[in-house]
């Protein structure tokens, strides 16, 4: 009968207001639980789901599962995607493979250690004074124009050949020192003092003149055809042992004691040379003292008293000098003394420059240059040469480029980070600067003429090795300054 209800309609009724009874007193909604039971336990009616059900469902947040949840999910539910029988699965392998190799590494030690070198030596090139090379490089092509000039009238290139041979051997013996940490070669700066004293004393002893006779000087020594003059080359090794001594006493500099050690150091050397009888090397020798003791900050009051007992022994110790060296004295004051002898050399001299005038004679067209009239023309006079067939325009030429290299040198030695790489610094550029006025000065009659070259436009293969020597240490200090601090280091 349509009236008569069944036993589950009534259930489900009982259960509905039970159920919003529960709603309404309870603080949240029902539990999904109760809404399963309620929609699962009906068995007969229209089949749709109740609408209080649908309402008080929750929902519940979706996310993603990983790989194991997934996989899980399938095997607890019995869900599994269709597969070939025959489909295997790829196994992993825990073997771990090396890397590959990194395509720019050397494949072999060799290699390794050549692209390391290289790298080093890109560097290196990077922090040299090109300024310093470009001012060598200018005197030493001046210089070999000048030398070939001067000896045209000898007949033959030997000269040309020894001063360009020289010259090369020099730039790369430069480059190479330079590389060298000039702090290591100081620090061996006993072994370097015991050099040059075998060296010059060895020179002192079996030593013969320039001309071969050891009349007048024995400071050559001559191996064949060869000559070597060891004092060039010593000035150079002198600068870096003096330098190391100065450096280890740099605080006590000023004491008595100090300043004997000092005294025996630079005496031991320029008596060497004074055996030699050559006074103008010795001269340079106490000129690069000087300029050193002064970079060191020695004080001037002993600059002062040297000042004056030199003067008070100035008599003494020109009375014990030779005839020859005595004469050279006088006449270098007053060429007109000796104007056919001793003085002879200064007064062609002065006569060459004096007849370039301001633009020269020209190249190669020199009256004395081109002649036999003026001694020593390749080597103490080459000044004249270029004065008077270049005029005062190339005389003026070359004193600014001398002047330039001189003030460049003492720019290095003021920002050399080690007290060591500037007193070399300063060495170096009193010996070029004292051999430069020198020069001059005799090619103009106005110092002595005692054998001084001019720096790199003198004909010579000693005295241009030994000043490509000292250009390599200069480059090596400037090349070594740290400039990643703004401090001195160890000044």
């Amino acid at each position: 009968m349509k009236n008569r209800q069944s036993h589950s309609e009534i259930d489900f009724k009982t259960k509905k207001r039970k159920f919003k009874r529960s709603a309404d007193t309870s603080t949240g909604t029902a539990l999904s639980s109760d809404i399963y039971k309620i929609k699962y336990s009906i068995k007969e009616g229209s089949g749709k789901r109740p609408e209080f059900a649908k309402k008080a469902r929750i929902k519940q947040a979706r996310r993603l599962y990983s790989p194991i949840e997934a996989e899980k999910l399938k095997r607890d539910n019995g869900i599994y995607s269709a597969e070939p029988e025959n489909l295997k699965r790829a196994k992993r392998s825990l073997v771990l493979k090396p890397a590959p190799k990194d395509p720019t590494a050397p494949k072999t030690r060799i290699k390794g250690k050549a692209g390391i070198m290289l790298s080093e030596i890109k560097e290196h090139l990077a922090h040299i004074d090109y300024v310093t090379v470009l001012i060598v490089s200018a005197l030493s092509c001046i210089g070999i124009l000048a030398v070939h000039s001067a000896t045209l009238t000898k007949g033959t290139s030997r000269f040309d050949f020894m001063q360009i041979a020289m010259t090369v051997i020099g730039f790369c013996i430069m480059f190479a020192l330079s590389y060298v940490d000039y702090d290591a070669i100081t620090k061996n700066y006993r072994i370097i003092l015991i050099i040059n004293v075998l060296m010059l004393t060895i020179t002192a002893i079996f030593g013969t003149g320039a001309d071969g006779s050891g009349e007048t000087n024995h400071n050559w020594l001559r191996i064949g055809s060869v000559g070597i003059q060891p004092a060039e080359i010593g000035k150079i090794l002198y600068i870096i042992t003096f330098a190391a001594h100065l450096d280890a006493v740099k605080h006590r500099i000023n004491n008595i004691k100090t300043l004997l050690g000092l005294f025996l150091h630079s005496g031991l050397i320029i008596g060497l040379v004074l055996l030699e009888r050559d006074l103008g090397q010795a001269t340079v020798y106490i000129a690069i003292t000087i300029v050193m003791l002064f970079a060191a900050r020695l004080s001037i009051w002993y600059f002062l008293g040297a000042g004056t007992a030199a003067l008070a022994s100035a008599p003494l110790i020109f009375s014990n000098l030779e005839d020859y060296q005595k004469q050279r004295i006088l006449v270098g004051f007053n060429p007109e003394i000796d104007p056919l002898d001793k003085g002879y050399q200064a007064i062609q001299s002065k006569t060459a420059i004096a007849s370039g005038g301001i633009s020269g004679l020209g190249y190669r067209s020199g009256y004395l240059s081109q002649s036999s009239l003026l001694p020593a023309k390749q080597t103490d006079m080459i000044f004249a040469v270029i004065s008077e067939e270049t005029g005062l325009i190339g005389s003026l030429t070359v004193i600014f480029l001398l002047f330039a290299l001189i003030v460049r040198l003492f720019m290095n030695a003021v920002s050399a980070d080690k007290m060591s790489g500037a007193l070399i610094c300063a060495g170096v550029g009193g010996m070029i600067m004292y051999q430069a006025v020198e020069n001059i000065g005799m090619c103009l009659g106005m110092l002595p003429v005692i054998g001084i070259t001019l720096p790199f436009l003198s004909y010579g293969g000693s005295s241009v090795l030994g000043l490509y020597l000292a250009i390599g240490m200069v480059i090596s200090v400037y090349s070594k300054n740290d400039r990643f601090y703004f401090n001195k280091g160890k000044i």
